[in-house]
């Protein structure tokens, strides 16, 4: 796969989104979920959880050294956690230009009890990721990226990468974007609130751009909402009312903001409106309530400018960090409040 492992890393080079996401369950506000390194080189990452100020920080997964949790997305009720783990492939299998790095998709408790992985990956001549995941609104299925080689795939390098989707459980896997493999590939799907539809990245290969899609749940309907231009995509968000999906851009001017566009493409806003020699910001997510924003913005406060999380009204308006420290916290989910049982009943 070398002109696989070549593009991949030129996609990288530019900023290209190859994979993110996270996705925001209706409801009353809870805690974030977000992806924080240990060291200043980014290789190791667990996932945490926090109050939406930044207090009460738990770490959710342990894993080992050179391995990275990110992508996380909260299910529906609170209780669990689908998320994204690279790490070094397995000996003989694939260098699929990300640094020799392979993915997965697992599940786990709020608690970091019950790790379970959501499908199977065998790393060899077939499957190279599975990535990106997102509940469905009824927390009965999980949509997410899966990434297969086969050597009649010439328009993609012999490679494709589409939506799927699996129940909760994994069972029932079926692909639902590119069954007909061509110059393009699909990452970091999330539902609409009711279901029904959508919204996913897409790389084109020839333009070495990413733009917001939709697509009903079936595959049918496929459109795209934000130009190749604006090089938008990382880590989409459908707003809980269903009227918005929000993204991050970076186009070829330097900038990185986080941006809103209707679910048809019209009334695209620049949130945070920063220029090239400003904030960067990062990959975002809605509040339940559909009030406000977490997402992560470089330079940060701690020494070495490492990204904070910052929360933010809906409108990008009063931006305020929420962690302070030198490491890297970026990667966020809003998740619902947790609805705990009385004693009785």
């Amino acid at each position: 796969m070398p002109r696989l492992a070549v593009l991949l890393l030129a996609l990288i080079s530019l900023g290209i989104a190859v994979s993110t996401a996270s996705a925001t369950a209706p409801g009353k506000n809870g805690q974030l979920v977000f992806r924080r390194y240990l060291d200043s080189a980014r290789t190791t990452g667990p996932l945490f959880v926090s109050n939406a100020d930044g207090s009460k920080v738990l770490q959710v997964t342990r894993p080992a050294n050179g391995v990275i949790d990110q992508e996380a997305d909260w299910s529906p009720d609170g209780r669990r956690i689908a998320f994204e783990r690279r790490f070094p492939c397995p000996a003989g299998g694939p260098k699929n230009g990300l640094d020799g790095k392979c993915d997965v998709v697992y599940t786990v408790g709020r608690d970091g009890k019950g790790l379970k992985p959501l499908v199977p990956c065998d790393f060899a001549e077939h499957c190279h990721l599975v990535d990106t995941p997102g509940w469905s609104p009824d927390g009965s299925k999980i949509a997410y990226a899966y990434g297969v080689s086969d050597p009649t795939y010439v328009d993609s390098f012999n490679y494709d990468q589409a939506v799927w989707i699996a129940n909760a459980n994994g069972k029932g896997a079926h692909q639902i974007t590119q069954l007909t493999p061509g110059s393009s590939w699909d990452s970091g799907p999330q539902w609409s609130p009711d279901g029904k539809k959508l919204v996913f990245v897409r790389v084109d290969l020839q333009l070495q751009k990413d733009a917001v899609f939709t697509a009903n749940a079936d595959g049918s309907d496929v459109s795209q909402l934000t130009p190749w231009e604006l090089n938008g995509g990382d880590s989409p968000d459908w707003s809980p009312n269903g009227k918005w999906i929000l993204f991050h851009a970076q186009p070829s001017d330097g900038t990185s903001n986080v941006y809103k566009v209707h679910s048809d493409g019209s009334g695209l806003v620049n949130l945070t409106r920063q220029p090239a020699n400003g904030f960067h910001y990062l990959s975002s997510s809605f509040s339940p309530d559909g009030k406000l924003i977490v997402t992560a913005r470089t330079p940060g406060t701690g020494a070495e400018g490492a990204a904070d999380l910052v929360v933010m009204r809906a409108d990008g308006s009063h931006p305020r960090a929420v962690t302070k420290t030198d490491l890297w916290e970026s990667a966020a989910d809003w998740g619902p409040r947790l609805v705990t049982k009385e004693k009785g009943r």
